[in-house]
């Protein structure tokens, strides 16, 4: 299992200065330790969560987003959601497990369930920004707050980030 937490950090319950550092310097959340550290101990019991690549855990108000290898989604979700609904319930945030790929893709993965009907780049005043485009009857499907998933996409994509009809 690769992630963002040196091995020994994840194997004892104390942090050694280097992921102590990444934690204060906000590269990596507490909770997003946490949640790293249960998908070790749930690896001794799982084997296939056991050769997952996690690059970062975005962690917002309701919402906790795990950036790993596209191949390595259906091992993060487990079969039925198992290992999601684990974490869901532990740590009473809704998971979202997506794979690295083009940001589209990604924001598209987000808003899973919703759909999106498509992505479009704006240029104002020389700054980028991305307006996402759900229809109406979607936005009940969002799987979780506007403002986190606003949040997350705007991580994920590195630009400012808007839902078209709010």
């Amino acid at each position: 299992m690769r992630t963002p937490i040196c091995s020994v950090c994840l194997q004892s319950d104390i942090l050694c200065k280097s992921c102590a550092r990444n934690i204060e310097a906000g590269k990596i959340s507490a909770l997003g330790a946490g949640i790293i550290k249960n998908l070790y101990e749930l690896s001794r019991k799982v084997k296939s969560v056991d050769s997952v690549n996690i690059e970062k855990v975005l962690d917002f108000d309701s919402l906790v987003v795990i950036i790993c290898q596209k191949s390595d989604v259906p091992n993060l979700v487990g079969r039925g959601g198992r290992i999601t609904g684990e974490l869901r319930k532990k740590f009473g945030k809704q998971i979202k497990v997506i794979g690295r790929d083009q940001y589209k893709q990604m924001i598209a993965d987000l808003v899973f369930p919703a759909r999106i009907e498509g992505i479009g780049k704006l240029y104002s005043g020389g700054v980028e920004s991305l307006k996402i485009n759900v229809q109406k009857n979607q936005l009940m499907k969002l799987p979780a707050k506007r403002e986190d998933l606003l949040k997350a996409a705007a991580e994920i994509s590195g630009m400012k980030v808007e839902f078209a009809n709010q």
